[in-house]
């Protein structure tokens, strides 16, 4: 063997922008021609490329999205589905020879990225696409494209959309499986994606939507990308149960059980394990997850997480990025106010509810705080601020609401 056509598993790796066990998952399958066995690991063609076989196969099992054309079978969220080494997201993109497919990866690194209104753009020439993973990618990247981009008027339509595919989808199944299946009806891909996007739709915006069967029965039809960020659902989902422990519990599941690393269903995974870990007054492991979080984000420039999750962390954004660059703050906090304000619109439509939604970033954390039971000085040693800091902002909280005390705070805050 010429050892000088050849490279490591860790140099192909940095090469093409993707992880080591990526490669040698890729190599064992035999979706790297020419790749040989070495000792316990492989020696990799020195010019071995992510093509369409490498990318696409290991993104996307059969019975999921249609197929591209050559042979091979689409999927859904192709970014959030990508075991990318952290830095490496545009490179894999890139190396998508399916135009739509690349786009919708595209428009979800756009969006990751905090840049709402360019992901909405993107995705707007998919919204109607007649493959369900690429329609219902667009649909949902776009939906909270216009969420961060303060135009929840967009969000009220796909939502409306959602649960009208999901009642007609599984009222069918429950009235006559049999002939469903006989005209040509979803496979189990399909079935599944739609469960996944329903139910992501329904735990984030806190909304019911009708039919729709549990999200852990469909898990095993989807890709595995898809399946981590499922576990973030069902982690937020126990979150909202108020059931600490077993949402920390979730998610660690999806982080232990990959085969690879999928950068952005871990990033959501460490930061509800991060939210779970602060309600659970475990400070410094809610810190150390928050860290392992941006480890993986950082690189790619992937903020609207953090953005999104700000209230739910109970004051560590501010903890965490105190000493780092302020513009990525602003940004941050930016993307916070305008997502939190649409998605009051939005729930608002479906639950009648006041909520909470004049406060300032640092309000609103210390508000979570002082409705979940700590005290003034518990809350002022957590933010590093005086005692006095906090009852003086506690009080401008209940000016803002026009409340006078804690129980009447906890009903603003839905969380």
């Amino acid at each position: 063997m010429d050892l000088n056509r050849y490279e490591t598993v860790k140099d192909a790796a940095a090469r093409l922008g993707v992880t080591q066990r990526a490669i040698q998952k890729r190599a064992a399958d035999g979706r790297i021609p020419g790749a040989v066995r070495h000792g316990r690991s492989w020696m990799i063609p020195s010019d071995a490329a992510l093509t369409a076989e490498t990318n696409e196969r290991a993104a996307a099992p059969a019975g999921t999205g249609e197929n591209d054309g050559n042979g091979r079978r689409r999927c859904a969220m192709p970014l959030m589905n990508a075991d990318y080494a952290p830095g490496g997201a545009a490179r894999y993109i890139e190396a998508i020879p399916d135009p739509d497919y690349r786009d919708i990866a595209y428009g979800e690194l756009k969006f990751f990225s905090g840049l709402s209104a360019e992901a909405a753009e993107i995705m707007a020439a998919h919204l109607n696409d007649a493959d369900p993973a690429v329609r219902f990618s667009a649909k949902t990247v776009a939906a909270f494209a216009n969420l961060s981009g303060g135009s929840p008027a967009f969000v009220t339509s796909v939502l409306g959309d959602l649960r009208e595919q999901t009642g007609l989808l599984f009222r069918n199944a429950a009235e006559g499986a049999a002939e469903g299946a006989a005209d040509g009806g979803p496979d189990d891909g399909t079935r599944a994606l739609i469960v996944f996007f329903a139910t992501m739709s329904s735990v984030l915006f806190h909304i019911s939507l009708p039919d729709v069967p549990p999200l852990a029965d469909h898990m095993k039809y989807l890709p595995e990308g898809l399946k981590v960020y499922s576990c973030y659902i069902l982690a937020h989902k126990a979150y909202l149960e108020k059931d600490y422990r077993g949402a920390l519990a979730i998610a660690d599941t999806g982080l232990a059980f990959s085969s690879a690393i999928y950068p952005v269903g871990f990033i959501y995974c460490h930061i509800i394990a991060s939210i779970a870990l602060i309600n659970l007054r475990q400070k410094k492991q809610a810190l150390e997850r928050l860290g392992k979080a941006w480890e993986l984000a950082e690189p790619d420039g992937l903020i609207e997480p953090f953005g999104e999750h700000h209230g739910l962390l109970h004051g560590l954004i501010e903890i965490f990025f105190a000493d780092r660059d302020p513009d990525l703050r602003k940004r941050i906090d930016r993307i916070t106010y305008a997502f939190s304000a649409s998605w009051r619109i939005i729930h608002s439509q479906y639950i009648r509810h006041d909520v909470a939604d004049i406060l300032t970033t640092l309000e609103f954390s210390i508000a979570m705080l002082y409705s979940r039971g700590w005290t003034a000085a518990e809350i002022g040693e957590h933010l590093h601020i005086s005692s006095r800091t906090v009852y003086n902002r506690i009080t401008g909280i209940f000016n803002k609401l026009g409340i006078g005390s804690k129980e009447e705070l906890a009903a603003h805050m839905l969380f």
